[in-house]
């Protein structure tokens, strides 16, 4: 008797895992975007590469959904080689002292129409941690596909990235695009 319930055990055990397995979802690296532009700036805006992602989402198990990202500083790209050196030095995102940008949701709500999403979490930029709500959409495409998909603002001087002249000069509006599969 003791056998079977062992067995029984061991065998919802299995089962339960496999479905928390079928959460995550693995980030298409190379079809991932993130863009971002100062919109009191005209003209400043860029990109970033490198997007590495752990995304454990179930629409239908928020509570136990989790986001973490990062991106490569070094990446940065605002088209032109000197503007990019600029962004990597000490006095902007400093990339050799801290060479990547990090998110980590603490949780994740459904909206109040039910068709999309907050993240809420905190953001890592240089030496500062802020907490934010990250809002974005989930599409599915089929079972094995989807895409998240998000825009935020920050304050980049809020994170020591930017120096704060003008209210608003330093409000980054950051757009992200994550192609994943099952």
């Amino acid at each position: 008797m003791k056998k079977q319930y062992l067995i029984i055990l061991t065998a919802a055990a299995i089962i339960s895992s496999a479905f928390t397995l079928a959460m995550i979802w693995k980030a298409d690296e190379k079809a991932s975007t993130v863009s971002w532009e100062l919109p009191n700036n005209p003209g400043h805006k860029g990109t970033f590469t490198n997007l590495s992602a752990i995304i454990d989402f179930d629409k239908a198990n928020l509570a136990g959904s989790k986001i973490n990202a990062s991106i490569d500083v070094k990446t940065v790209n605002g088209g032109d080689p000197k503007l990019n050196a600029h962004l990597q030095a000490p006095d902007f995102f400093d990339a050799e002292k801290f060479p990547k940008i990090t998110f980590a949701s603490t949780s994740i709500i459904a909206n109040e129409s039910g068709d999309a999403y907050i993240a809420k979490g905190t953001l890592t930029m240089k030496d500062s941690t802020k907490a934010i709500e990250f809002p974005f959409t989930f599409k599915e495409e089929g079972n094995e596909k989807a895409t998240f998909n998000g825009t935020i603002t920050v304050n980049a001087a809020d994170y020591g990235v930017m120096k704060k002249k003008n209210e608003g000069a330093d409000k980054v509006v950051i757009n992200i695009s994550v192609p994943v599969s099952k």
